[in-house]
């Protein structure tokens, strides 16, 4: 369902955007720096003429300046692993029969069900699709912690002494490792503080890439922390809108 809604979007606001309403507001900008090339992947929220809503990715040199243009969005909604110079690898989910009045009565497969193999600024674009119920059922929910201190490794962060203050039942953890994939920093203000870092925690079988789990992490700094403590190698950081 999902699949075909952004199918009749994409169409939407190509017809939009060719009808001269080509002015966007971006409500959200995020830049991940591919390490050893000149190249950029944006993750964006934009808003145009008619209520019309754009999100996704898109990648562009560092020389390029950063436009809506939903033709040249990547075809996913996930990050399988941090991008590099050679490849990017991204994950979605299209019906295959399994949505809506379907879904009850599907049987849902949690390996890939196809596989596209295109090319962006010279890089390879792979994007590993599942079937929608497949994928929705090894769905695992929202991890909101609020975190003392954390360590970052060049493929993981270390997250100390996280409390969950936002549920009834809230639990402690002494730790929590996760791995870079999908990884964004949201800040306050214009001096940089860090709001939260929003983590997808995607794991995938690497024998058969069958879908293991998938949930979303809301992890808040208790104290002050700056958006420059965290490297540039597979987080996307926020860039300025104004």
């Amino acid at each position: 369902m999902k699949n075909i809604a952004k199918i009749f979007c994409f169409g939407l606001l190509i017809s939009i955007y060719g009808c001269g309403f080509g002015d966007w507001y971006i409500s959200e900008l995020y830049a991940l720096k591919i390490e050893g090339s000149s190249k950029i992947v944006y993750k964006y929220d934009a808003w145009g003429g008619f209520d019309s809503n754009a999100n996704g990715y898109i990648i562009l040199d560092s020389t390029e300046t950063f436009k809506v243009n939903v033709q040249e969005e990547l075809p996913f909604y996930y990050l399988k692993e941090i991008p590099n110079k050679n490849k990017i690898s991204g994950i979605t989910h299209k019906c295959d029969n399994s949505c809506g009045e379907n879904y009850k009565n599907s049987t849902p497969i949690y390996e890939p069900i196809e596989v596209e193999n295109s090319k962006k600024e010279n890089i390879k674009i792979e994007n590993t699709i599942y079937q929608y119920r497949g994928f929705a059922e090894k769905g695992g929910g929202l991890g909101r912690f609020h975190f003392e201190s954390f360590k970052e490794k060049r493929d993981s962060i270390f997250f100390y002494d996280l409390d969950d203050i936002e549920s009834l039942n809230g639990i402690h953890l002494d730790s929590l490792k996760l791995k870079k994939k999908m990884v964004l920093i949201q800040k306050n203000d214009s001096l940089g503080i860090i709001k939260k870092l929003v983590m997808e925690d995607l794991r995938i079988n690497e024998r058969n890439n069958e879908i293991m789990s998938n949930k979303t992490y809301f992890l808040t700094p208790k104290n002050k922390t700056k958006v420059e403590m965290f490297s540039d190698y597979g987080i996307f950081k926020p860039i300025k809108t104004e």
